[in-house]
């Protein structure tokens, strides 16, 4: 039993369900309130028999179960907190656990018996600590200008008043391109701003990427294929730019018409600047003296009652500093995290973070989004445009986390589609349009199914959310369901293991169970000896997932991620390179595990095999997460099977970067090299490695299962 600050703090919100103040409830344990109150803050500790004395003051149900829950001996799991609203369905595993690690350790076990239990308690432990875990991501991703950060201040309620009707957005909104990096939301001591900064060598990039735009005309600068675009610096985001603008004070100031006709030219002091420079280098360093990086090196900044301003307009402008480079105290962000002293969706049992990714304006398969995917405790809320609901990079990617073996997409992916005002009306039914808003939602909602459906996703759950005239617990609502419904396939995970645990103990001495046993697991083991062959190849090459990216990247993106060796986060090789892999192993093996699904499915439906139900499941459960680590495991050897030989083959870079304004057809010349590259490092060999990694794991997975079904003919003895 576990007495410490937290029994203090459950004893408290014990105390005040009950309705009784701190001094009502001293003076029924003969304590002084100051005691009591030392006792509740954690301050000081409790010996047993004190501890029921005050339960037993409280009086109350609740009380009472408090001091069952204290009583109870967690050997096996990690003991959850008393408030945990799992503790009995964990206090259910944690007992099973127990029995089965009894059963193991005994001496006439029989191995195929010993291997199941093994393998049981091991389950029980992973599926427990994930419905322990009560922190939990709620990740919007979609294109810049869609609505994300608009919708994420609406549902948490950080806005500010306005003279138009409207709310301000604390969060700085605007038509795509304002926020520097990923943010994330969550509860805190108080209002709060918290930077992960960007490394020093990678802002030195941006500086250099920024000085050689600088250096040459803007008509010079592309890589011949132009754009509304190109006038930006290429290599570095609009929002970087902006920042680095502003961190050296070299603004940008738009040409204007005065009343009496006269022009006044723009004017662009960075380019003044730079025409007084002999070289991009020479500029670089003259930009990085202006950024005075060494002063910027606070990390953390708290709303205080002297700043004169309500905390939602500090938090506003603060936010607004950082994110546009113009607070002197802290450098470029790799990330913002924005503190709360209120719960997050106003749920109190869970510690939830809210994520804004940065706005896909490019490529959409990126290493920030698509690591979500894997987290099972992140919701993935894909955003788009009503009108363009799934929005093309929303497709890619789901597209993307398919053919990566994903399995959670259904319970752990949704999509937001973001309506502005008067697009629904615009929808029309047999020529005639919507009467209201909720018929136009129906009537685009069948259309984004019918997409949805042509990728196997048609049970993927739809929200539309109009930021501007929808009520906030709409989408808070949604957003808590989602969550919801992950716990409870946790949950359900975890109740499975139970059940099939306990019908494993209930039927080891059942001499009608093990031939039961042993005829599910002659039929298991004939599909696998005769199914789990890896002798179909996978199409394609490691590389093809990059050589894709690149044929649809901008050309500054692709300029970016060259001059940086391959290392952008918008355009990572190595990410492209894992996922290349990754999608082979899923490609080969997804089948194989679908097949077996199939045969243990007819099975779990045959009643006479009732007594081997909880083995066939076992069995299904061994082969997903073989297949989970094959895929992953496939991810890590594709993104490092060439770091080593891309990163130091600066001849390669050196040439890609000689490609940039050369004229049409850029990307043509970067994948012709990237293809001959590949070529020449043996990518046959390459995919071989790859191949045999997964074939190897493959058969790692089948044996596992394998020895789960055992000899059992031997053990009926």
């Amino acid at each position: 039993m576990i007495i410490d600050g937290a029994i203090g703090r459950h004893i408290a919100e014990l105390r005040e369900r009950a309705g009784l103040k701190q001094n009502e409830l001293a003076k029924k344990l003969a304590w002084s309130a100051a005691v009591l109150s030392r006792v509740e803050s954690g301050e000081r500790t409790l010996s047993e028999d004190e501890l029921g004395m005050i339960l037993s003051s409280i009086g109350t149900p609740e009380a009472t179960k408090a001091r069952e829950l204290l009583g109870r001996s967690w050997i096996i799991l990690p003991e959850p907190q008393l408030s945990d609203p799992d503790v009995d369905l964990l206090w259910d595993a944690e007992q099973t656990a127990q029995q089965i690690h009894a059963l193991a350790e005994s001496p006439d076990v029989k191995q195929f018996f010993e291997r199941r239990l093994v393998r049981y308690e091991g389950e029980l432990a992973s599926a427990a600590k994930r419905v322990m875990d009560r922190r939990f991501r709620a990740v919007f991703a979609g294109t810049i200008a869609v609505g994300k950060s608009t919708a994420i201040c609406r549902v948490e309620g950080l806005e500010i008043p306005t003279q138009k009707g409207m709310p301000k957005a604390v969060l700085e909104t605007g038509a795509g391109g304002i926020t520097i990096c990923e943010v994330h939301i969550r509860k805190g001591p108080g209002y709060g701003l918290m930077i992960d900064p960007c490394a020093e060598e990678e802002i030195r990039q941006y500086v250099l990427d920024f000085a050689n735009f600088l250096m040459n005309s803007p008509q010079n600068a592309s890589g011949g294929e132009q754009d509304e675009s190109d006038a930006a610096s290429p290599g570095i985001s609009r929002e970087v730019e902006r920042a680095l603008r502003n961190m050296t004070g070299l603004r940008r100031k738009r040409g204007e018409r005065k009343p009496n006709g006269a022009v006044i030219p723009a004017v662009d002091a960075a380019r003044e600047l730079a025409k007084t420079m002999p070289d991009s280098k020479s500029l670089c360093v003259e930009l990085l003296a202006r950024m005075e990086l060494h002063k910027r090196d606070r990390r953390d900044i708290w709303y205080s009652d002297t700043s004169g301003k309500a905390p939602l307009e500090w938090l506003q402008d603060t936010f607004e500093a950082v994110n546009n480079g113009r607070h002197g105290e802290f450098t470029v962000p790799k990330r913002i995290e924005l503190a709360l002293p209120t719960t997050v969706l106003r749920e109190e049992s869970l510690e939830i973070t809210l994520v804004d990714t940065q706005g896909i304006d490019d490529v959409a398969g990126r290493a920030d989004l698509e690591q979500h995917f894997d987290d099972p405790h992140s919701v993935v809320i894909l955003c788009s445009v009503f009108n363009e609901a799934p929005s093309t990079s929303v497709r890619h990617l789901l597209q993307r986390a398919k053919e990566g073996g994903v399995r959670t997409i259904d319970t752990n992916a949704a999509l937001l589609v973001l309506p502005r005002p008067g697009e629904a009306l615009a929808m029309k039914d047999n020529g005639y349009p919507a009467q209201n808003d909720a018929e136009g939602y129906e009537l685009k909602n069948e259309e984004v199914v019918l997409k949805l459906s042509h990728m196997g996703l048609a049970s993927l759950p739809v929200l539309f959310f109009n930021s501007a005239d929808d009520a906030p617990d709409v989408l808070r609502s949604f957003l808590i369901d989602r969550i919801r419904h992950v716990q409870d396939v946790q949950r359900e995970g975890l109740r499975e293991i139970i059940r099939g645990a306990k019908m494993l103990l209930l039927n080891y001495e059942e001499e009608q169970s093990k031939g039961i046993l042993v005829a599910a697991s002659r039929r298991l083991s004939v599909w696998l000896a005769n199914n789990s062959d890896l002798s179909k190849m996978a199409s394609g090459h490691v590389e093809d997932s990059l050589l894709s990216a690149i044929t649809i990247a901008h050309h500054r993106t692709i300029y970016a991620t060259v001059v940086r060796d391959g290392s952008w986060h918008n355009l990572d090789y190595a990410h492209q390179l894992s996922h290349g892999a990754r999608r082979m192993a899923a490609q080969l093996t997804e089948p194989k595990l679908a097949g077996f699904r199939s045969i243990a499915d007819n099975l779990l439906e045959d009643e006479q095999f009732s007594d081997a139900h909880d083995l066939i499941r076992q069995t299904v459960r061994v082969l997903e997460d073989g297949f989970d680590s094959i895929v992953r495991k496939a991810q890590l050897v594709g993104q490092s099977i060439y770091s080593d030989e891309l990163s130091k083959d600066s001849n390669f870079w050196e040439e890609c970067a000689q490609q940039w304004g050369l004229g049409g057809g850029y990307r043509d010349r970067i994948n012709t090299r990237n293809k001959n590259w590949f070529r020449a490092q043996g990518h046959n060999e390459a995919d071989a490695r790859v191949l045999q990694m997964i074939e190897n794991n493959w058969n790692e997975a089948i044996a596992s299962v394998s020895e789960l079904l055992g000899d059992n003919s031997s053990d009926e003895d």
